[in-house]
């Protein structure tokens, strides 16, 4: 391969995440030659709070994209472009001097929650969804913009630049802070049919728009490695950076998720279900129960992600598996492959055990911060394994709830494509196909918001024409699961019922 490196560049695909930054070398067949993690600290003054510092985010990114590198043993001439993914959502004020005033607020932070309902009755909730695609959710930076000028009017009055993770890394990097927008999408201020600010939202903020990032596409070479930074990485010196996506769009093109018909489902921590579409797409229903931002390629992304997946897997590991964990330390594998081969016993449906996983509020489709976890139908015959599966299945619900609103508003959804760690569990990708009735196909690399961002890049380069070329050519298949159709009638059945478990109970969370 190495030897055709004029025909066959390579590219650094880095994905500037919420809770580390990864960086990776593909190859133009999106094998991976070199890779890099660094975690991030998610520093919490208050419990409500949740921020980033951005210069460790910064210092993350050189030293990944050094060890990446390192690791791969390839020529730095080899590396023919650099392209970018970030996570949505963060805003942290810069000062002229550069320098940051404060941190990152990320989107899990919940100090603005007040703000955010009084934004909605000052613009309308609906009004702010038809024009940005972001529901009203405290996740946003509108609502965090207005924090920091009610609690921090001095820095504000000093503030510069209200700038996310990824424009920050590109202010550092070329001086000025462009971000495309596709992130630009997640900050609920860029009019998501006309693709740039929007004027009556700042206005009604009173933010200039001077103080946000320069707009760029996403396939727009921003700049070229600089001397300093190439001494620093290894990167040859004006090796060309497109500014790239964000995490969420570029995670369905790197899963391949490109064409008509094809979603892509992400199982981690939270989780999430999203699809391209060639239109913006916003809900009919005023609940707004699913996000739309831009993708990139004319293309748009309707969705919606859930607080609710790995994280209740994680929950009952902690809470409950300790022999598993313990049985895990001596065989020499993951705890969850234990705590999922219990539950691979199980019949569908959990033999009439259904979870409602709502431990941490949920989202989508529902916004309900207060909602909690149920477990129903519980017996003596039942036992930890259907709590597990239960509690898999109870999270592929919630996603098969976003996929029926949106195909209910004229989306096709006929194939999946999995990430993210839960995927690993093949059991989970089995019961993901027979809750949601579709084809489940999971991919070989895990780190898809980084492969995307290197198709992005070879888009750019001309090495493939579009996104299907390059999905076809980068994209790998590692399995493939066809829905059980008895399995699906069964869990149609149990669906409704656990819709309607929630419906019935809502009006008593508060309560507790």
């Amino acid at each position: 391969m190495l030897e055709k490196r004029d025909e066959y560049p390579l590219f650094l695909g880095v994905d500037v995440g919420t809770t580390n930054v990864r960086s990776f070398i593909f190859n133009s067949s999106g094998e991976v030659l070199g890779q890099s993690f660094r975690g991030l600290t998610i520093h919490r003054p208050k419990p409500e709070m949740a921020e980033e510092d951005v210069e460790e985010i910064w210092r993350a990114t050189l030293e990944t994209m050094r060890d990446s590198l390192k690791m791969s043993k390839v020529p730095a001439g080899d590396v023919a472009m650099v392209s970018f993914s970030a996570q949505m959502h963060g805003v942290s004020m810069i000062g002229r001097d550069g320098k940051p005033l404060t941190r990152l607020l990320t989107w899990l932070d919940l100090r603005a929650t007040e703000q955010c309902e009084r934004l909605g009755r000052l613009l309308g909730s609906y009004e702010i969804y038809s024009r940005t695609g972001g529901p009203p959710l405290f996740i946003y930076p509108p609502a965090k913009i207005l924090w920091f000028k009610e609690k921090m009017p001095e820095k504000f009055k000093k503030c510069h630049k209200l700038l996310s993770a990824k424009d920050y890394v590109m202010y550092r990097m070329f001086g000025e802070p462009y971000l495309d927008r596709s992130v630009a999408s997640g900050s609920q201020l860029l009019n998501i049919h006309e693709l740039r600010w929007d004027e009556t939202i700042l206005e009604s903020l009173g933010i200039d728009p001077d103080k946000l990032p320069t707009l760029r596409d996403e396939m727009e070479v921003v700049g070229e490695i600089p001397s300093e930074i190439s001494k620093y990485t290894g990167l040859r010196r004006g090796t060309p950076v497109i500014i790239g996506a964000s995490d969420a769009a570029l995670s369905n093109i790197g899963l391949g998720a490109v064409e008509e018909g094809i979603a892509a489902v992400n199982l981690g921590s939270s989780g999430a279900i999203r699809v391209l579409s060639d239109r913006p797409l916003i809900d009919k229903d005023r609940r707004a129960r699913f996000f739309c931002y831009y993708a990139a390629q004319g293309r748009w992304l309707p969705g919606g992600a859930i607080n609710n997946a790995g994280i209740v897997l994680r929950w009952f590991r902690d809470v409950f598996g300790e022999p598993e964990v313990m049985e895990a330390s001596k065989r020499g594998v993951d705890p969850y492959e234990v705590i999922t081969e219990k539950a691979a016993g199980v019949k569908p449906g959990s033999e009439g055990l259904v979870m409602v996983p709502f431990l941490a509020g949920e989202r989508f489709p529902v916004r309900d911060p207060k909602a909690k976890g149920l477990l129903f139908g519980l017996t003596l015959a039942h036992g930890k394994a259907h709590f597990i599966r239960a509690i898999m299945e109870g999270v592929i619900y919630t996603l098969r709830w976003i996929m029926k609103i949106m195909e209910e508003q004229g989306l096709t959804i006929e194939e999946i494509r999995i990430g993210g760690g839960g995927a690993r569990s093949s059991l989970w990708r089995q019961i993901a196909a027979d809750v949601l009735g579709k084809t489940v196909v999971h991919t070989k690399v895990e780190e898809a918001s980084a492969l995307g961002a290197a198709m992005l890049a070879a888009i750019r380069l001309g090495i493939y024409k579009d996104l299907g070329e390059a999905s076809r050519e980068m994209v790998k298949t590692a399995s493939l699961h066809e829905p059980d159709p008895e399995a699906h009638r069964r869990y149609t059945t149990v669906f409704n019922l656990y819709k309607g478990l929630y419906e019935a109970l809502r009006g008593f969370y508060e309560e507790l």
